[in-house]
Formats: C-alpha cells, sequence, structure tokens
C-alpha cells in the first residue's frame, strides 16, 4: 500500500535576493537553452551572512566580449579588462572568494550576478 503525502516542506533553490555578498567562485558550465541556445554559467557560492551557502549565477554567451556578460564577470574576476583574441583560463581562480552583486532579472522572478571583484 502506498504512503499518502499530504504535507511538505519547500525547499530553497532559488539565489539569494538582490545585494551585496562575499562568495567563492564555483566554476564555469556550458549551458544549452532551448530558446537562447549555449550558454556559460557562473557559479558563486555566498559565505557568510543570512543567505550563507546559497547559490548566485549568472547564463552569459559562451564567447565573451567586453561588452556581454560572460566578458564583464571575466574581467571582474581576472581584476583587468579582456583583450580580443586572448586565452585565458578561469581554473586557478575556483575556489577563491570574490565581492558580488546580485541584481533583480529582467523576469521579475529571478536574481542574478551582475558583477564581481576580487575581495
Amino acid at each position: 500500500m502506498s504512503e499518502t503525502m499530504m504535507e511538505f516542506c519547500v525547499a530553497d533553490s532559488s539565489g539569494p535576493p538582490p545585494g551585496v555578498y562575499r562568495a567563492v567562485f564555483q566554476g564555469v558550465t556550458r549551458t544549452e537553452h532551448p530558446e537562447y541556445g549555449a550558454g556559460a554559467r557562473f557559479d558563486f557560492k555566498v559565505v557568510g551572512g543570512e543567505h550563507d551557502g546559497r547559490t548566485a549565477s549568472r547564463t552569459g554567451k559562451p564567447t565573451p566580449s567586453a561588452k556581454n556578460a560572460t566578458g564583464r564577470l571575466m574581467a571582474g574576476l581576472l581584476g583587468r579588462a579582456i583583450q580580443p583574441g586572448e586565452k585565458v583560463s578561469l581554473a586557478p581562480l575556483v575556489g577563491k572568494t570574490f565581492t558580488i552583486v546580485v541584481a533583480a532579472a529582467p523576469n521579475g522572478t529571478s536574481t542574478r550576478v551582475e558583477s564581481c571583484v576580487a575581495s
């Protein structure tokens, strides 16, 4: 006989609310969206405070430029401007702490990382 489930505890799987946080860079993951195509998701884990442990992220284009979100996040992680044609590895930055700015996404229902700088 199957057990009836009537009570639930809702998991909090959303990112932190808009604000400024200290966060550890977790890396970049390739993504594929049915509407937008290929992407690169930058993940940060908040450390300390009320939202400790929550993941904040931002997905951008897989090819960085100085004008897109991917390029701006890379520049923030590196602490300098990126250059056309430059090859960059972000692997040495995984596990390092940054200050991130999280803002409401245009959809109004989620948040996303807008910028990061070394802490």
